[in-house]
């Protein structure tokens, strides 16, 4: 864990003056206005931000889903032109083939990639076992619980090794126990495989429990108004585990993070 925070910085993903316009119902909308922003190598960034605000926007054109009106996105330097399994994406509802097992659903990548069998084979069995599903390789997907498919499709997007992951709400549809435990996975992976991670969520506490820096968006058109660098999830991951919520500096974060949101909503009223 310390390589990760002694390592120099290594840009993964630079977002460079990024504006996106679109023409709605009522004339043409701004949905994000000037974005900067340096994504790390081994970085968990969480996205907070009233509905509405360009967040799920900005991860797409993170992801090559679509291009800024204007200003540039890159990774590792090169502009973004496209979707890549570089760029490996996790939604709010699974994405698992209903017609494969989810052995045969990881390894969907590797076998589109051409990957040798064997290679394929090692990395399916590796992330299926990382996400705890090692026993379920042979289950359809409509044979596991909601969380299980989410693992599912985490192991479907790890075992492409991309060099960043790219989380819509993915746990926005579980139950609260369920969420928890993907938390507690996520963080057992992410300190594990050390990759990328740029995760959006509208849950404050989900936030400060995983993140290495946190990201407020303001109301439309979508800033970023502040940023926050935060080592609890290093605690959480720890032996202290959940006494890291309840210390003055997590809860002088929350307040101030919520008291962010809280404006913008009201900006969006006047």
């Amino acid at each position: 864990m310390e390589e990760i925070l002694n390592a120099a910085p290594q840009h993964v993903v630079t977002l460079e003056n990024i504006n996106l316009k679109y023409n709605g119902e009522r004339g043409e909308v701004t949905a994000l206005q000037n974005v900067n922003l340096n994504i790390e190598k081994g970085e968990f960034i969480c996205v907070l931000g009233p509905s509405g605000c360009g967040k799920s926007t900005l991860l797409n054109i993170m992801a090559g889903f679509l291009k800024p009106t204007e200003g540039e996105a890159k990774m590792n330097g090169k502009l973004i032109e496209g979707a890549s399994w570089e760029r490996a994406v996790v939604f709010q509802t699974p994405t698992l083939y209903p017609w494969l097992n989810i052995h045969d659903n990881v390894a969907f990548g590797p076998n589109v990639r051409h990957l040798p069998k064997k290679e394929t084979e090692e990395l399916t069995r590796k992330y299926l076992n990382l996400v705890e599903l090692g026993d379920f390789g042979d289950h359809k997907p409509y044979e596991l619980s909601g969380g299980m498919r989410q693992r599912a499709s985490l192991a479907r997007v790890l075992v492409n090794q991309p060099g960043m992951i790219l989380m819509d709400e993915p746990f926005g549809a579980l139950d609260a126990l369920t969420r928890q435990n993907m938390q507690t996975l996520i963080r057992k992976i992410w300190s594990q495989t050390q990759n990328t991670v740029f995760l959006i969520t509208h849950d404050v506490d989900e936030a400060l429990a995983l993140a290495t820096r946190i990201i407020v968006m303001s109301s439309r058109p979508g800033r970023i108004v502040k940023e926050f660098e935060t080592d609890f999830t290093y605690d959480i991951d720890g032996v202290n585990k959940e006494s890291a919520r309840y210390t003055r500096k997590y809860m002088q974060i929350r307040e101030e993070i919520l008291n962010i949101i809280n404006e913008q909503n009201e900006t969006l009223k006047l």
